[in-house]
């Protein structure tokens, strides 16, 4: 995976000397609003923001991010680890066994991530792959088509433009990959308390829709949005 920079700040310089640190301050989370796919503003790229596709240098960083910060408010999914769309057995894994294999996949630079800092603490996380290296993917799985197919955005940081920086940066990144087109995988619809989370971390069709994505298919509660690159 290449460890180019993608940057989305005018003094990327500045902020990515700290790129790495670990520390974050730990805050009581207000619930947060969740994103409902009819009436939800998406704010803006932030300007603040560096994205950088997921490396070695930055093992503790992410582990950290993912062990302290990502699920606070959410801590049924702290077991997660973006392992969901990668093991087979994930209804069978523990939170031990996801942590292990998330540390090692980013140790072997074999990780396929984006990670959104701002003022040098990670406050995002964006699963963009080739879709022939993820599983549980609705739609045909052809070479040369990317999936994005996980936003995780600090609590704290929600609704302020991370996941918007985060898509673009993925758009580009699977561009420099050889990907010929894009797929996201938004709930439609109302959608129910009971799937809030769920479609949190999918992104909302609305956002993907300002970034040129069309629909292609529409599952049951779920639709198949595209992009040509």
């Amino acid at each position: 995976m290449s460890a180019s920079v993608t940057t989305f700040a005018s003094s990327s310089t500045a902020m990515n000397s700290s790129i790495g640190r670990v520390p974050w301050p730990i805050v009581q989370m207000r619930t947060h609003r969740v994103w409902n796919t009819r009436t939800v503003k998406e704010a803006p790229p932030r300007p603040d923001v560096t994205v950088r596709p997921v490396s070695p240098d930055q093992h503790d960083a992410v582990l950290h991010y993912f062990d302290l910060v990502a699920y606070a408010d959410n801590p049924n999914w702290s077991r997660c680890y973006c392992i969901e769309r990668l093991a087979a057995d994930y209804n069978e894994r523990t939170k031990e066994q996801n942590r292990a294999l998330r540390s090692e996949l980013i140790h072997s630079a074999k990780a396929n991530g984006l990670v959104a800092y701002r003022l040098g603490r990670v406050v995002g996380w964006c699963h963009a792959a080739p879709k022939t290296e993820v599983l549980n993917v609705p739609g045909e799985v052809t070479p040369g088509v990317g999936a994005i197919v996980c936003f995780v955005v600090a609590p704290d940081q929600r609704n302020q433009g991370i996941a918007t920086t985060l898509l673009d940066a993925a758009i580009e990144h699977l561009r420099k990959r050889g990907m010929r087109s894009v797929e996201a995988y938004p709930v439609i619809g109302e959608i129910p308390p009971s799937r809030w989370v769920f479609a949190n971390y999918l992104g909302p069709l609305s956002m993907y829709v300002k970034a040129g994505f069309q629909i292609v298919e529409q599952l049951d509660g779920q639709a198949i949005v595209r992009r040509e690159l």
